[in-house]
């Protein structure tokens, strides 16, 4: 299997400068490229389970001249170095190799629960579900006020000093339509 991956980046502002000369249906909400820039990741050869990742060309599209020949000579280089070392198709495991893989996995799920921003949001999907199950028809105001709460904490970049706690407390003044107060229990 041969793959590579042309990764174009710009800095978010550049992406919203260029957007707000977009007209008609080629606008695009500028919290929609703000959410995307917050959840985008480059290429990383050096994360397990990602060989995929590996022959990988960032392009700056801020900066670099993308019709200009070096970008194409880049590109060109990426893809010959893939087609020379392509990936290797994935081997029949045994149940030691099934049983390790199974560990690692649950070593990496763990991790990315102490990433904050991935607790707030599991947690978050949790009360949407709750909601849900209670009264179907708010399910998909639940689910709005998740992505509202979700992007005032990524966009406030506060994610480090929000507690569980106050993540609920926000949600459920928002359903509920009340004022949150410092004295919920």
């Amino acid at each position: 299997r041969i793959e590579t991956i042309a990764y174009t980046s710009a800095p978010l502002n550049v992406c919203l400068g260029r957007n707000d000369l977009r007209e008609g249906k080629q606008h695009i909400p500028s919290h929609v490229i703000t959410r995307m820039d917050a959840t985008i990741e480059p290429p990383d050869e050096s994360k397990p389970y990602a060989s995929f990742e590996q022959f990988h060309l960032t392009i700056n599209n801020a900066t670099d001249n993308v019709i200009g020949g070096k970008t194409f000579r880049d590109i060109e280089q990426c893809i010959n170095e893939s087609l020379q070392s392509p990936i290797q198709a994935k081997k029949e495991c045994s149940v030691e190799e099934i049983a390790k893989t199974e560990q690692e996995k649950e070593r990496q799920r763990l991790e990315t629960l102490k990433c904050k921003s991935q607790r707030i949001d599991l947690l978050l999907r949790r009360l949407v579900g709750a909601v849900g199950r209670v009264d179907k028809k708010r399910s998909k105001e639940a689910n709005e006020t998740r992505k509202d709460i979700i992007e005032r904490v990524r966009i406030e970049n506060n994610v480090g000093s929000t507690s569980d706690e106050g993540i609920v407390q926000q949600f459920a003044s928002i359903m509920l339509g009340i004022e949150a107060s410092d004295d919920w229990q």
